[in-house]
């Protein structure tokens, strides 16, 4: 009886081992399936999730520089996600030596999830030379371009205009008085030839980042070794000098009529000579061979702390709080139209997902407010791309979390 019961498990024993064999095969058959479908799934979640920590700390920095608070960021620099699939079986034999002996076989498929995130504070020499540096004229007339609904609204083109460039032809906002009546006076000019068809554009322009050298000092190999790094030397003072320049593309404004009197006006406004179709802009760093070029347009460029400090006036500051912040020169002066936007303040929390708390009240964007959130986008994109994409091996220290799945 016992050999009989002893080749029923063997039986059962051998259907067990067949069961891992059939597990292999739905291990591989589950990699094949939940793997892709699980790598579409996590990757939209983490996009979702990162999206809204960057966005959300952005907001919370303009607060905190309302308040005078020292601005902070904390960036998602990694996520390491580890899948894993996993099966079992089992089997059983019950009453062996017995009459009625009884077994079981059993089988499972397990899949888990084990992601570990790194945090890194944004808190080197690196990052704050990215956050107080200037952009580029291109960089940040193209995040300015971003502005939608501008023709619905021209004082998005102010906006733009503001929050590009701190100074134009020597006239700035950080001055108060005539030169900063004057800078307003150019930026609406600025706006106004955009909204009757001026163009931004690129256009090649000689890079004069060199001296003056005597024409008769040049010898046949200097071309041909100047040539190979794309440089060329460019006659001075009726060809007595030269001086050594390459081609490159630069930021212009396109006129479409440079006869018509009130484009006269608008040119004459900003602080150029009118009568040419293109005027280079220009920032004061840029090289070029002798006094400032009046058909240029001279400009300084923001720095993503300045972009972050001018939206602070668009923070609603409770009643109680008025004594915890500062009165604040509104960029609005002199009549300039801005588009209405706001940063609303509660002291219960909201149901819009573009929220922080501070010092006891929520501050966030209403979501149907369309122009406040345009405007927190550009934000955000601008300091993604200035200094949010540091990678983790440029900063220290880094804080890495588990984080248990199923």
């Amino acid at each position: 009886m016992q050999s009989i019961m002893l080749k029923r498990y063997l039986c059962m024993l051998q259907k067990a081992l067949g069961l891992g064999a059939l597990g292999l095969v739905l291990l591989s058959s589950s990699c094949a399936t939940i793997g892709p479908k699980k790598v579409v799934s996590s990757h939209t979640a983490y996009n979702d999730a990162v999206q809204l920590t960057i966005t959300r700390e952005v907001l919370g920095n303009i607060v905190r520089s309302r308040y005078s608070d020292p601005m902070q960021f904390l960036a998602v620099s990694a996520i390491n996600a580890q899948f894993s699939v996993g099966t079992g079986g089992s089997a059983s034999v019950g009453g062996l030596g017995e009459t009625g002996a009884v077994g079981s076989v059993g089988g499972s498929i397990s899949y888990s999830d084990s992601p570990t995130i790194t945090f890194t504070p944004q808190s080197d020499a690196g990052f704050y030379k990215s956050l107080y540096a200037p952009f580029d004229v291109s960089e940040t007339i193209g995040f300015g371009l971003s502005y939608r609904f501008a023709k619905m609204n021209p004082g998005w083109k102010n906006m733009t205009l503001l929050f590009s460039f701190a100074s134009i032809n020597g006239a700035n906002d950080q001055v108060i008085g005539e030169k900063s009546s004057l800078y307003n006076q150019r930026i609406a000019a600025l706006a106004g030839l955009l909204e009757g068809g001026a163009t931004f554009q690129q256009v090649p322009d000689w890079d004069f980042d060199s001296m003056t050298i005597a024409r008769d000092k040049i010898t046949a190999e200097d071309y041909v070794e100047a040539f190979r790094y794309n440089l060329y030397f460019i006659d001075e003072e009726d060809g007595k000098n030269v001086r050594l320049a390459r081609y490159r593309l630069v930021l212009a404004l396109e006129v479409p009529d440079p006869g018509d009197p009130e484009v006269i006006t608008a040119l004459t406004a900003i602080g150029v000579t009118p009568g040419k179709s293109v005027y280079i802009f220009r920032p004061p760093t840029h090289a070029t061979p002798g006094d400032l070029d009046p058909e240029s347009i001279w400009v300084t460029p923001r720095s993503m702390a300045d972009a972050i400090n001018l939206a602070t006036q668009f923070v609603e500051i409770p009643q109680d709080h008025n004594a915890l912040v500062q009165p604040i020169k509104s960029i609005a002066a002199d009549g300039l139209v801005l588009p209405p936007i706001v940063i609303r303040s509660s002291k219960d929390e909201p149901p819009h997902p573009y929220r922080i708390q501070h010092r006891g009240y929520w501050f966030y964007v209403d979501d149907t407010d369309l122009g406040s959130k345009i405007f927190l986008e550009v934000l955000v994109a601008a300091y993604s791309s200035r200094v949010g994409s540091r990678g983790a091996q440029d900063e220290g220290p880094q804080v890495v979390l588990p984080v248990g799945g199923g």
